[in-house]
């Protein structure tokens, strides 16, 4: 595969992972999502491969989308592993914004740790279904144990039906 196809395939794989998991993460308390098929289309005002670290940055007004999926952000950073191109780390900084359907989630970052398959939502992070709000200082998910904490959780749930 030549080396700037490569670099696609595996910046897909990583944005694909930060988005449905931190969407995922975002959402736990309120329901889950399903990962997406659809292609991924990134825009973002300068884009710089950094080939002996491993890393991809997107830089100024990032916005990542996969069908229905928004993840949009000051700053998109990948890192893979230098041998193997798989994704380590995922890091979305500044104004980060994630939108599925009727569902909004923000904060100032979210970082994806792929080799603990770990989310966390920090800076003020806020989720919107509808009405309903769950706030915290982090969000977190542990992808692998299904498992979401909300540290200094604040929450605001309407009855059924009224949450629109």
């Amino acid at each position: 595969m030549p080396r700037p196809l490569r670099w696609r395939v595996y910046i897909v794989a990583g944005l694909t992972m930060l988005l449905t998991a931190a969407a995922v993460a975002a959402q736990a308390p309120l329901g889950t999502w399903a990962q997406g098929k659809e292609p991924l289309q990134v825009d973002a005002e300068s884009l710089e491969v950094r080939g002996e670290e491993a890393r991809v940055v997107f830089s100024g007004q990032v916005r990542a989308r996969q069908g229905d999926l928004t993840l949009e952000a000051d700053r998109l950073e990948v890192t893979l592993d230098p041998e193997t191109r798989e994704l380590r780390t995922a890091y979305a900084q500044g104004n980060v914004r994630i939108r599925r359907g009727d569902v909004l989630a923000t904060g100032r970052t979210a970082r994806y740790d792929a080799a603990r398959g770990v989310v966390v939502l920090e800076g003020d992070p806020k989720v919107w279904r509808g009405k309903n709000l769950v706030a915290g200082d982090r969000i977190t998910l542990f992808l692998a144990e299904d498992r979401s904490v909300v540290e200094g959780a604040r929450a605001v749930i309407y009855p059924q039906g009224e949450e629109r």
